[in-house]
C-alpha cells in the first residue's frame, strides 16, 4: 500500500462529506457523523459516542463495526484507521476540517442519525452561524424548519435573553399557516407555545395532542427545567427537535432594525448587541448613540436574572471575569478566583473551552462588565494587570492598566513592541512617531475589468458573496479569517472600498496582534499593508506599508504580474463591509483623457532600515 500525500478534508459547510484531493469518499453518515464529532469536540470517549450515535445495549458493538467500514474506506487511499482498543479516540493526523463558509448549513444530511446526536448537531450549528455573517439569516432559518415539520411535533426553542424566540415561533406558525397560541388552550392544528413559567397541565396535553406543535422557551443559560425533561423522556424522538436561536446576522440587522443609521453607528450598536434584537430595540430606543452607550435596564435585569440561578459564589466569580475581553490564561483565572467554578458556569452556559476558557458570548460579558461598581471594577483590573505582569503578558497588562486609570509608563510598553504593533499603539496613544519613509501615491489610469478568483476562504466570522466581502470579528474568534485570490495573469490595479468599525482594545487589541485589516501581495517578493487607526502613509521597512483605517476606505493598490492577493482580519472585535475588484492599467494615449486615481505600490525601491527606538 502506497503512502497517501496531503490531507482529507471534511467540508464543515454544505452536505456533510469527506474529499481527498477534490473528491468525494463515500462513507456512511454515522462514519461520517464520528469524524465530524471528533474534529470539533477533540479525543472522545467510545462510550460517549456509541450512547450518542445509538444509544443501545449494542451500541458498543455498532460503534466497533463503524470504525471498521471507516478504515476499508481510508485503507485505498494510503490513510490508517483507528486502532483497535484506543481509547478515547482521536481525530486523525491526516483530517482537516475545511471551514470555509459556503452555501446550506454546517453538517447537512446527519439530522436524523439519532436524537441525541441531532441536539449536538443543532448547538453546533448555532455557535458556527452566529459566527458567520449571514450564513443563514432568520427568515431562512424559520423555512429550513417549517419544511422538516410535520405535526404532531415538539420543538425546545434555546435562546439568551432578547433573542426573539417569541417572534421567531410566531413567525414559524404563520409560514405553516397555524394559529399561535400562548399555552396550552386551543386545540386541533395548532402552535401552542410555552414559556416559563410553565403552566399546569402542559405535560399531559402535549404528550396527549395529535394535531397540534408544541413549542417550548428554553434559556441558553441553565439545565433543561423539568417539563422539557419530562416532555424529552415521553415524547418520540424522531418528532422532537431543539433548536438553538442565532443572533441576527449583520447584514439582518443592517436592513432591518439599524437601516436608518450611519455606519460606524449602526455596528457599534451590533457589537454591543451581540445581534439580540431584543437589546437593538432597547438601545434604539434609549436614542443614544454617541459616547459610551448605556446599558438598558431591561437588558441588565433579564442578564442579572439568569445569573441569579447560579451558586453566588459563582455569580461573583464570573463579575470579576467579566474585566477580561480575551480568552483566559490558566493564571488569570487563579487570580480572579474563577477557577473553583468552571464547571458550575461551563454548565450553565456562561462559559466554553475551546483551548482555553472564554466568555460564551462578548455582548453577556459587557452587560455583567458596565453593571460593575465603578471602584469594584478598578480592583478587578488591577489584579488582572498584576497577573499579566507576571506572566509577562505586555499588551493583556497595558490594557488593564489603562482600564483602571493608573498612572502608567507608556514607554515601557511601547518598547516592548517592534514593527506594526509598535507603531499602533504609538497611534492609538497619540505618542511621537520614530522617522519611516512616507508613502507618495502616482496616478494611474484604470481600464477594463479584470476577473478575481477565489483561490481559498479561512477562519471565522467572515462571509463573502462575488466581490462584497463582510467581517463580523469577536473576541470568540480566534486566528484571522478572510480570503486569497489566483495569481494576476497580468499587471493590474486592485481597488477596495467600503467601511470599517474596529474596536480593538489600545489599536492593536488585547493580543496585540489584532490587526484590523491586512493586505497582502505574494510573488518573488512578498507586501504588506496594514490598516491600523490614527496612522499615516508609511513604509516601516522594505515589505510592510501602514495606511490609516477610516471609516470609509476607498484604495486603489498596484499589482505586479504573478502576484497572489489576500486580504484578512485579526480583529477582536470588528465590522468590515467591503468590496474589492481589480482593474488593468490603461494604456491610453496620453492625448485620451481618462479618469486618474492615486495608486500605491507595494514593492517601491527599498528604504533604509527601520528605527524603533
Amino acid at each position: 500500500m502506497s503512502k497517501a500525500t496531503g490531507n482529507i478534508q471534511l467540508k464543515l459547510w454544505g452536505p456533510a462529506r469527506l474529499e481527498y484531493q477534490g473528491r468525494e469518499i463515500k462513507l456512511q453518515r454515522k462514519g461520517l457523523a464520528i469524524l465530524y464529532y471528533l474534529l470539533l469536540e477533540g479525543p472522545t470517549r467510545r462510550e460517549v459516542l456509541a450512547d450518542l450515535l445509538w444509544g443501545h445495549s449494542a451500541a458498543s458493538q455498532n460503534l466497533r463495526v463503524e470504525l471498521h467500514r471507516l478504515g476499508q474506506a481510508l485503507a485505498p487511499l494510503g490513510f490508517a484507521g483507528f486502532q483497535p482498543g484506543e481509547d478515547p479516540l482521536k481525530p486523525p493526523a491526516y483530517l482537516q476540517l475545511d471551514r470555509a463558509a459556503g452555501p446550506g448549513m454546517p453538517m447537512e444530511g446527519l439530522e436524523d442519525i439519532s436524537a441525541e446526536f441531532r441536539a449536538w448537531l443543532e448547538g453546533q450549528r448555532s455557535q458556527l452561524m452566529s459566527g458567520s455573517p449571514g450564513a443563514m439569516g432568520r427568515e431562512r432559518l424559520v423555512q429550513d424548519v417549517a419544511a422538516q415539520i410535520q405535526p404532531p411535533f415538539l420543538l425546545i426553542l434555546m435562546g439568551r435573553p432578547g433573542s426573539g424566540r417569541t417572534s421567531f415561533a410566531q413567525a414559524l406558525a404563520k409560514t405553516l399557516g397555524m394559529p399561535f397560541l400562548e399555552g396550552p388552550r386551543g386545540s386541533g392544528r395548532v402552535l401552542h407555545y410555552l414559556r416559563a413559567p410553565y403552566p399546569d397541565g402542559a405535560v399531559e396535553r402535549a404528550l396527549n395532542d395529535r394535531e397540534g406543535l408544541w413549542v417550548v422557551e428554553r434559556s441558553s443559560f441553565g439545565e433543561d427545567p423539568q417539563i422539557i425533561l419530562e416532555l424529552r423522556s415521553h415524547y418520540p424522538p424522531e418528532r422532537t427537535r431543539c433548536i438553538s436561536l442565532p443572533p441576527l446576522s449583520w447584514g439582518e440587522a443592517r436592513s432591518g432594525l439599524l437601516s436608518q443609521m450611519p455606519f460606524a453607528q449602526a455596528a457599534k450598536l451590533f457589537l454591543a448587541s451581540g445581534g439580540s434584537p431584543g437589546y437593538l430595540r432597547e438601545l434604539l430606543a434609549m436614542g443614544q448613540f454617541d459616547g459610551e452607550l448605556p446599558l438598558p435596564q431591561r437588558v441588565r435585569a433579564q442578564v442579572q436574572l439568569e445569573a441569579r440561578m447560579l451558586s453566588l459564589e459563582a455569580r461573583l466569580a464570573l463579575e470579576r471575569l467579566s474585566v477580561h475581553p480575551a480568552p483566559f490564561t490558566q493564571g488569570l483565572l487563579d487570580a480572579l478566583e474563577g477557577t473553583p467554578f468552571l464547571d458550575e458556569l461551563e454548565r450553565w452556559g456562561w462559559l466554553v473551552y475551546n483551548g482555553q476558557w472564554q466568555f460564551a458570548d462578548d455582548s453577556i460579558r459587557r452587560v455583567l462588565y458596565h453593571s460593575l461598581q465603578p471602584g469594584r471594577r478598578q480592583q478587578y483590573h488591577r489584579q488582572a494587570a498584576l497577573q499579566m505582569a507576571l506572566e509577562s503578558q505586555t499588551m493583556p497588562e497595558a490594557y488593564h492598566r489603562l482600564m483602571a486609570g493608573d498612572t502608567t509608563d507608556w514607554s515601557s510598553f511601547v518598547q516592548a513592541l517592534e514593527d506594526w504593533p509598535q507603531y499602533g499603539l504609538r497611534a492609538f496613544l497619540d505618542m511621537p512617531q520614530p522617522e519611516f519613509a512616507e508613502l507618495t501615491p502616482e496616478e494611474l489610469s484604470p481600464g477594463g475589468e479584470i476577473a478575481m478568483l477565489e483561490e481559498s476562504r479561512f477562519g471565522l466570522g467572515f462571509d463573502t458573496e462575488g466581490r462584497y466581502l463582510r467581517w463580523n470579528r469577536t473576541p470568540s474568534i480566534v486566528g484571522p479569517s478572510g480570503l486569497e485570490w489566483a495569481t494576476f495573469e497580468e499587471p493590474g490595479l486592485l481597488h477596495l472600498k467600503g467601511y470599517a468599525y474596529v474596536e480593538n482594545p489600545l489599536g492593536i487589541g488585547v493580543t496585540g496582534t489584532a490587526a484590523p485589516l491586512v493586505l497582502t501581495l505574494r510573488g518573488e517578493r512578498e507586501g504588506r499593508v496594514y490598516f491600523l487607526k490614527g496612522a499615516k502613509p508609511v513604509q516601516l521597512d522594505p515589505q510592510t506599508t501602514v495606511l490609516p483605517l477610516l471609516e470609509k476606505l476607498d484604495y486603489w493598490f498596484r499589482v505586479p504580474q504573478g502576484v497572489s492577493v489576500s486580504l484578512h482580519s485579526a480583529a477582536e472585535s470588528a465590522l468590515l463591509d467591503l468590496e474589492v475588484n481589480a482593474y488593468r492599467i490603461s494604456q491610453a494615449p496620453a492625448t485620451y483623457e481618462k479618469p486618474r486615481v492615486p495608486v500605491y505600490d507595494l514593492f517601491p525601491s527599498p528604504v533604509s532600515g527601520r528605527i524603533w527606538r
